[in-house]
């Protein structure tokens, strides 16, 4: 597998649609969706990278700086005939509205996590801000077939524009 690449590219999408109020305790209200889209480049002989959902439904949340947690969010499956694996992850870089572009939502609050016990021994990468730069998540030298439940948590900054806002979160195994 040496110098052999398999990407997963998740397209996400956060959708925030808002409306104002004279209503000083609840001025704006946001709907996040999250979509993830996939895309497979076969770089890697002997191993196989999938991601669910395509689609995720965030829900209705307001731009209230408070974190709002979503559990085993995404699923990553890996299988491999054996060797050394490594799974990493990055995203390409601030969450961007796609209406106006000088609307952001900072990457750093858009954050995962894992806590696994897989039959290959545990999985865990405690709560951490994505990064434009690979972070690897797991490593295993053997055979695997596993799903590993990947936590998402977002934090929807005061004053955020309504919009639909979008990074693209890429998951490589090696």
């Amino acid at each position: 597998m040496k110098g052999q690449i398999m990407l997963i590219t998740l397209i996400m999408s956060v959708f925030l649609l808002g409306c104002a109020s004279a209503d000083v305790t609840n001025n704006t209200t946001v709907n996040t969706t999250l979509a993830n889209q996939s895309a497979v480049e076969p770089l890697a002989i002997g191993v196989s990278l999938s991601v669910n959902p395509t689609n995720l439904n965030l829900g209705t949340i307001e731009p209230d700086g408070i974190e709002r947690e979503y559990y085993t969010a995404t699923n990553v499956a890996i299988k491999t005939g054996g060797g050394r694996l490594r799974v990493s992850v990055s995203a390409s870089g601030d969450l961007i509205s796609i209406n106006n572009s000088s609307n952001i939502i900072p990457l750093s609050n858009l954050k995962y996590s894992i806590k696994y016990d897989s039959p290959y021994g545990p999985i865990q990468v405690p709560k951490r801000s994505f990064t434009t730069t690979y972070y690897t998540i797991w490593t295993y030298v053997g055979a695997v077939n596993v799903v590993i439940p990947i936590n998402y948590y977002l934090t929807v900054p005061l004053y955020t524009d309504p919009g639909t806002y979008r990074v693209t979160i890429t998951y490589v195994a090696v």
